[in-house]
């Protein structure tokens, strides 16, 4: 009889620390931010695409996966202003629209940075996507970059698109950089 209580006992504490540790886990990602319904909110230049054509939301498929994306003609800036609580990561997936993946263009630079207000600007993606020239680029490619150095400040979160690489002209054909469903996550 002794044992049993204790095989209870043991039952009932193991339960409760799964759902704690499930609580737990529960809250970190609820303050997940996704970026596609702020996009009206944030400043957006394009070059030499009026944003307003240049910048707009839309749902790609990409080898059977679909995804919420921002479209971002290059040349493009997109300023998201935030305070990145601590533990916090910018999450997405960057692609080249495949509808021009067999058109002719030399990829797109994607690049994300961060500025402090104070004239500090960091770049933490600076990715080059050619589909055209590398096949392996004709996916969803991952980036999750860590903005826990930013926690409890208000930031600018920039994500820029550039036509070409840096000394290689600015061949602008084909170039609609996807952003695919941005978000904020909070612990991972």
């Amino acid at each position: 009889m002794l044992r049993n209580r204790w095989l209870i006992l043991i039952g009932v504490i193991v339960v409760l620390g799964l759902l704690v540790w499930g609580w737990r886990r529960d809250s970190r990602t609820a303050g997940s931010v996704d970026f596609v319904p702020l996009l009206p909110q944030a400043e957006k230049r394009s070059i030499p695409v009026p944003p307003d054509q240049a910048i707009k939301v839309m749902t790609v498929t990409i080898n059977g996966e679909a995804k919420t994306c921002i479209l971002e003609q290059t040349n493009g800036r997109i300023t998201f202003r935030l305070t990145p609580p601590p533990d916090s990561w910018f999450s997405a997936s960057i692609a080249v629209d495949p509808s021009v993946w067999d058109k002719e263009g030399d990829g797109v630079l994607f690049r994300l940075g961060v500025d402090d207000g104070k004239g500090a600007y960091e770049e933490l993606l600076n990715q080059h996507v050619n589909p055209v020239a590398n096949k392996s680029d004709q996916r969803w490619i991952p980036v999750a970059l860590d903005l826990s150095a930013y926690a409890g400040r208000e930031v600018k979160l920039i994500l820029s698109t550039n036509a070409s690489m840096p000394g290689k002209g600015n061949d602008l054909r084909n170039d609609l950089a996807l952003w695919g469903a941005p978000s904020l996550v909070v612990g991972r």
